[in-house]
């Protein structure tokens, strides 16, 4: 099977430069030619296309390639513009879904939801999700938003599919509520399988944390590193690059 490529990145909503850096996410995510990108604090910003699809147009010009966006809107960006999670894919989406994580016993300081995609990948059903927890200072928050996207992945997942699920899930790598929990479900985070290193993807200046995951069921991971590590591309020091082959 071909090796597929996915990654993830935290946009840091809307800032004055957005043309200038979009351009230069673009510039570089185009030498890696991803097949699937989760994306979070996406923004709407007026009667403009979102942030993913401004993004999914820029990629198009520079590598030839269609990408289709998936956006899904969580709440207001500043109380003005519409914030939420995305995926672009090189795929066409077989299925989507937008999973309601707000629904706990502790509510989150925003409303959060992720977005799911199925696509076909050389006759393999694919699911990858777009996630982005919680900021809230009780980890017992994205415990419940981790345990709230796993029983949506299972109503809505066929039994064959390999699973990815990408963000930013504000919580570090030795904290049970969401590692934890994901680890006992069959997931593994894809960095620690091929690196011994912090990490770190946040804050961007004097990164000291990892809070931004690929975590993968069923695949075969082959590489894994932190890409877009520029000054001013985002509030997160770079994101996660993935390269896999799925287990089938």
């Amino acid at each position: 099977m071909a090796v597929l490529r996915v990654c993830t990145l935290n946009l840091h909503g809307k800032q004055e430069n957005d043309d200038i850096r979009f351009s230069r996410i673009a510039d570089l995510l185009s030498e890696l030619e991803p097949d699937l990108c989760a994306l979070q604090e996406v923004v709407v910003d007026g009667e403009r296309t979102t942030a993913g699809g401004r993004l999914a147009e820029l990629l198009e010009e520079r590598t030839g390639e269609e990408y289709y966006p998936y956006f899904v809107e969580t709440h207001l960006f500043y109380e003005k513009y519409p914030e939420g999670v995305a995926v672009l894919s090189r795929h066409p989406f077989r299925s989507t879904w937008a999973a309601d994580l707000n629904d706990i016993p502790i509510p989150p300081l925003l409303p959060r939801k992720a977005a799911i995609v199925e696509v076909d990948v050389e006759g393999n059903s694919l699911i990858f999700a777009s996630v982005h927890l919680d900021h809230h200072e009780n980890p017992l928050v994205r415990k419940f938003q981790a345990e709230k996207l796993l029983e949506a992945l299972d109503k809505l997942s066929p039994k064959d599919a390999a699973v990815l699920l990408a963000g930013d899930f504000n919580d570090t790598e030795d904290s049970p509520p969401v590692v934890g929990l994901l680890q006992e479900r069959g997931f593994v985070d894809a960095y620690r399988v091929i690196n011994d290193d912090p990490g770190f993807t946040f804050p961007a200046e004097g990164p000291k944390m990892r809070i931004d995951y690929v975590f993968v069921k069923d695949l075969e991971v082959l590489s894994v590193k932190r890409i877009l590590m520029d000054k001013g591309l985002s509030d997160h020091f770079g994101g996660v690059y993935l390269e896999f082959e799925v287990k089938r």
